[in-house]
């Protein structure tokens, strides 16, 4: 019996092509990486993306709307990114791991513009006018480079 929770609980975290998770996968996916870049001296982005009427409050992302956003981060993101509802059907999410050489001036601007620009190009231009991006840092704010025993531990 143990073995049989095990293998749902797997499958509860696999995902289908073409698919993102779910606020809770997601969420924990989210906590997972931060521990990670926290134990490794490393940094990651969280990307959020939510439709913004002019009051400023995030609104409901309708499903097929969603589904273009999602398939835009999947072109303007890696496949190594985690992509999924940050809440569900309202704000949709993505963590990049920062490779340990990237350069100084990849900055979450750079990010928000690049991924930003992407997406509105494939969503109607009344939803790409309601479309905000933003991108923000977890983990050191300055990597310290590893030496001696340190990078060989």
């Amino acid at each position: 019996m143990p073995n049989q929770n095990r293998t749902r609980s797997i499958r509860a975290l696999e995902r289908q092509p073409g698919m993102e998770y779910d606020e809770e996968t997601f969420l924990y996916f989210l906590s997972v990486e931060r521990a990670r870049a926290q134990r490794s001296n490393q940094r990651i982005w969280l990307l959020l993306a939510t439709l913004e009427p002019a009051d400023g409050k995030p609104v409901p992302i309708p499903p097929a709307s969603a589904a273009r956003l999602f398939g835009g981060l999947r072109l303007a993101l890696r496949d190594t990114d985690i992509m999924g509802w940050y809440r569900q059907d309202r704000v949709a999410g993505a963590v990049l791991t920062a490779r340990p050489d990237a350069p100084e001036d990849e900055t979450a601007g750079l990010i928000e513009a690049r991924v930003g620009d992407r997406l509105r190009k494939g969503l109607p231009s009344s939803v790409a006018r309601k479309l905000r991006v933003r991108v923000t840092q977890h983990g050191p704010r300055r990597l310290e480079k590893k030496t001696g025993a340190a990078a060989r531990d």
